[in-house]
């Protein structure tokens, strides 16, 4: 439970990404993002590749990293990427609430599962987690709704339901990408729909 206290922590804090892109100019925003990415994929591949870059990687996140993370490309580093890919694919709004997805509503679904989850599937998620990611979703949407028109109650809906969905199935792909860019895209399309346009403003 402490060490996912710690990686949700960074979830958490990953909130500053999004609300940096939705206040700064876009092309400042995705040359942040950008860089971020890039940077977290060399750390990654250098700690791969090299004995001493492992090494110290590991001593400053080994009580953060998931066993399959040891030898694989780290949560933090999908993040990153799927942020990136989220800003570059989709309009600002839709983009900010991909990322808002994944910092909180991955995040409660997590801590509400491991904490209060008592209706757990095969594959180990609690349906109190995925309650909690929905609702909080939801409320990201709305919030999301309230500040750019651009982002319609049906984009509330099948952002929040996506989103959450893709983070309880038990899917191959990284929770990071398939919440930020998965529910990214449903909230985009449903926006499309909505305005009868597959073109929607930056």
């Amino acid at each position: 439970m402490k060490r996912e206290l710690s990686r949700k922590a960074f979830h958490v804090a990953s909130v500053a990404l999004p609300v940096f892109a939705w206040l700064a100019p876009r092309p400042v925003a995705l040359a942040v993002l950008l860089l971020i990415a890039v940077a977290a994929l060399v750390v990654d591949v250098a700690r791969l590749r090299w004995r001493w870059a492992r090494y110290h990687f590991l001593r400053l996140t080994r009580t953060l990293l998931r066993p399959r993370e040891r030898d694989g490309l780290a949560g933090a580093t999908y993040m990153a990427v799927a942020y990136a890919g989220a800003f570059v694919a989709l309009p600002t709004p839709h983009a900010v609430a991909a990322m808002l997805y994944n910092g909180l509503g991955d995040a409660a679904a997590a801590l509400v599962g491991k904490r209060w989850g008592r209706h757990r599937t095969a594959w180990g998620k609690s349906w109190e987690g995925f309650g909690a990611a929905l609702a909080t979703n939801l409320g990201v949407g709305m919030a999301v709704g309230a500040l750019d028109p651009r982002f319609p109650a049906a984009a509330v809906v099948a952002g929040a339901v996506a989103a959450a969905a893709l983070e309880f199935a038990p899917l191959p792909l990284d929770d990071n990408l398939r919440v930020t860019l998965g529910g990214g895209a449903a909230a985009w399309l449903a926006s499309a729909l909505a305005w009868g346009s597959l073109t929607l403003p930056g």
